[in-house]
């Protein structure tokens, strides 16, 4: 019993202790350098955040209750570390109980992913966007038509509970194979991570929204779109490829070298990503369900595109691993690839 009241009693007192620190520190008065360091996000672009979210959020009924601004911080402070919650909680700027950084992190991202994914993650362009993504993709590569990139990146977790070998990849790690694309201001319009680590990028896009939306617009007449993919991509009208096995000093390898400036456009952002949101690299492991994974996945890149539009300095990027395109799986495609390249180059012709 007594060692029952001393247990009780020791609760007690840092749960009193948390909410000290909680009421004694304010996120808000660091400065602005700290602040992007702690959280990512600017102090304008945090505000934004929390005020779009905070009708979905518990409203504290107590004293003790964790106020919306912390919850918000905690959970930032995660995603960008990437570190345990427990190392969160005893963060001085919040003040938190593990299993209260949990509660929060899974509340916030929860609200994140309602209200701001569908906000700030949309593929469809206008005319007008359209059009700006062309003249921004041709100056750098001469290709026309061009309006996104997309590829493939592994997001590592620990082992699932259920169908584990589905996510178990070609690189001995447990994953999500999640399809991104991105446009020439390195906004991310789409992302998919709903794919298991085995799953190859071809078979993502195979299966995605965003190909049937290029390919109805296609068959509806809207000709001289497209978006770059690299050798592990089928080549279809609305989808290019780079030419495998170019000979040296060709044309084809020429387009290759053009192609590729267009396509480091991803590669910049994946490593903008990870380097902004630490939760993501694979050395980090989350250690979470595939569809808790997928949900942390989706708000970094809506809050990757709020830090763009808020001209958010970008972290120092982490020399992020290329993942190398499985070349028994290309030698398939591409020979399949061959057989479409004259009327790639046809319609290179119509803008």
């Amino acid at each position: 019993m007594d060692c029952v009241l001393l247990w009780e009693e020791t609760e007690k007192k840092e749960r009193v202790e948390r909410k000290m620190i909680r009421d004694k520190s304010n996120v808000m008065s660091l400065s602005e350098k700290s602040f992007v360091q702690n959280f990512r996000l600017s102090k304008e672009s945090f505000k934004y955040v929390l005020d779009s979210i905070s009708g979905e959020l518990k409203t504290p009924r107590r004293s003790t209750g964790i106020p919306e601004i912390v919850k918000l911080a905690a959970t930032l402070k995660f995603l960008a570390q990437g570190g345990y919650q427990q190392q969160i909680g005893q963060d001085h700027h919040t003040g938190l109980a593990q299993q209260t950084v949990s509660r929060c992190m899974f509340e916030v991202c929860k609200a994140i992913e309602k209200v701001l994914c569908p906000k700030h993650i949309t593929f469809g362009m206008t005319s007008e966007e359209k059009n700006e993504a062309k003249r921004a993709f041709y100056a750098v590569s001469g290709i026309p038509g061009v309006i996104g990139v997309v590829d493939g990146t592994h997001i590592q977790m620990i082992r699932p509970a259920v169908n584990e070998h589905l996510y178990f990849n070609r690189k001995l790690k447990h994953s999500i194979n999640a399809m991104v694309i991105c446009d020439h201001k390195m906004m991310i319009k789409a992302v998919n991570g709903r794919f298991a680590g085995a799953c190859h990028d071809s078979h993502v896009w195979n299966l995605s929204s965003e190909r049937q939306y290029l390919q109805t617009n296609y068959m509806n007449g809207e000709r001289g779109i497209r978006i770059l993919g690299d050798s592990g991509y089928p080549l279809e009208p609305w989808l290019l490829t780079p030419y495998r096995n170019a000979p040296e000093n060709s044309a084809e390898s020429y387009y290759n070298y053009k192609f590729s400036k267009a396509r480091s456009f991803i590669e910049r952002v994946f490593g903008v990503l990870k380097a902004r949101f630490r939760c993501l690299l694979a050395a980090r492991e989350l250690h979470y369900a595939p569809e808790k994974v997928v949900q942390i996945l989706n708000v970094c890149c809506a809050l990757h595109n709020i830090c763009t539009l808020f001209n958010v300095e970008s972290p120092a990027n982490i020399a992020i691993e290329v993942e190398e395109v499985d070349a028994s799986y290309t030698e398939t495609i591409g020979n399949a690839n061959k057989t479409n390249i004259a009327k790639t180059k046809n319609s290179m012709t119509t803008l």
